[in-house]
Parts: C-alpha cells; sequence; structure tokens
C-alpha cells in the first residue's frame, strides 16, 4: 500500500514537472523572434548609413539611428499589445527587462553622443559605436549565461574586439562594426533561442 502511494506521488511529480517543462517550452517559442527583428533592422539600417555616409561623406546621415528606433519600437509594441494575453515565465521576463534595458541604454548613449559631438560643455566626444557594442555585448553575455549557452557567451565576448576595432577606426567603419555586433549578438542568437524550445 505504502509503495502505491509513493509511486503515485513520484508519478504525481513527474506528471507536474513535465507540465512545467512543456509550458515553459511553450513560453519561450518564438522569443528569439524580437531579436532577429532588431537584429535584421539595425544590420539593414547600419548598410544604408554607410553607404549614405561614404558616398557624401557627411556624417549626418546618422540620423536615420533615431529613425530606426522609432520605427522599431512602434513595430513591437503592437506586436506585445497583440501577445499581451501570453503566458510568461521567469526566464523570458529577465530576459525582456534585460533588453528593454539595453534599448533605453542605448538611446541614452546614442543622445549623450551627439551631444558632445559639437558640445563645448564636455572634455571629449563619446564613441557611441564602441559604447553600445559593449552594451550589447553585455546583454547578450547575460542571455546566454541565463540560456547557459555557450555560443552565445562566446559570441558576447567576441563584440569586446569589435568594439575595439571601432574604437581605433571611427567614422563609416562604425556602422559595419554596428551591423556584424548584431549579426553576431542578435540574430544569430535569437535564431539559436528559436531552435532550441521548438526541438523540445
Amino acid at each position: 500500500m505504502e509503495n502505491n502511494e509513493k509511486l503515485s506521488a513520484e508519478q504525481s511529480l513527474k506528471i507536474i514537472s513535465e507540465a512545467i517543462e512543456q509550458s515553459r517550452n511553450e513560453i519561450m517559442q518564438n522569443a528569439g523572434a524580437p531579436m532577429v527583428f532588431w537584429g535584421a533592422l539595425t544590420c539593414v539600417t547600419s548598410i544604408i548609413i554607410w553607404l549614405l555616409w561614404t558616398a557624401t561623406d557627411n556624417p549626418s546621415w546618422n540620423a536615420l539611428w533615431f529613425l530606426m528606433a522609432i520605427t522599431g519600437w512602434s513595430i513591437m509594441t503592437v506586436k506585445m499589445k497583440k501577445q499581451r494575453g501570453r503566458p510568461s515565465n521567469i526566464l523570458s521576463k529577465i530576459l525582456c527587462v534585460s533588453w528593454m534595458s539595453f534599448g533605453l541604454f542605448a538611446m541614452v548613449t546614442a543622445i549623450l553622443g551627439t551631444i558632445s559631438l559639437n558640445s563645448l560643455h564636455y572634455a571629449g566626444k563619446l564613441p557611441i559605436a564602441s559604447v553600445l557594442i559593449l552594451l550589447l555585448g553585455l546583454t547578450g553575455m547575460t542571455t546566454g549565461l541565463l540560456l547557459r549557452n555557450k555560443i552565445i557567451v562566446l559570441l558576447a565576448i567576441i563584440s569586446i574586439f569589435i568594439s575595439n576595432s571601432a574604437l581605433m577606426h571611427p567614422g563609416p567603419y562604425d556602422c559595419i562594426a554596428i551591423c556584424a555586433t548584431s549579426l553576431i549578438l542578435l540574430i544569430i542568437p535569437g535564431v539559436i533561442i528559436n531552435r532550441i524550445y521548438k526541438k523540445r
């Protein structure tokens, strides 16, 4: 009798664990989609700015980054409203907060960097591209550690060298550096996340 009760309890725990895991997988499915979206949008924007900047030798085309941010946030806001009733777990919430925090600090960095370009109140110019790449690398590292994915962690480490390269070669090259970083820290990890949880 006791063995049957023990077996029944173990079976119940197993069923509950499987249900929780299934729910977790369902929640995380397509969780990488926003990363792929932002990565693709950033890559396209960076290539356009690079082409215009090199063709005209005018860095003012960087203003298109702000247009990209407004466009991206508008699209994501609409998508988030449609998914408002979708269940979430602690992992998806942490990832969401991490990337939203990155977006906020990226915007502040871009604004401060732009102000420091032609201002007598600042001792130097803020290297926007290098700082953004480091912020992206930090958030990518957090994502990789949370998901226990060594590939994403490695890609985040690689971004440090891209940031250093952008600092050494300022100018239109910044766009190429940002494009490369978006590819390895947004698009590739986003695809990895989607594939991991679709297979389960």
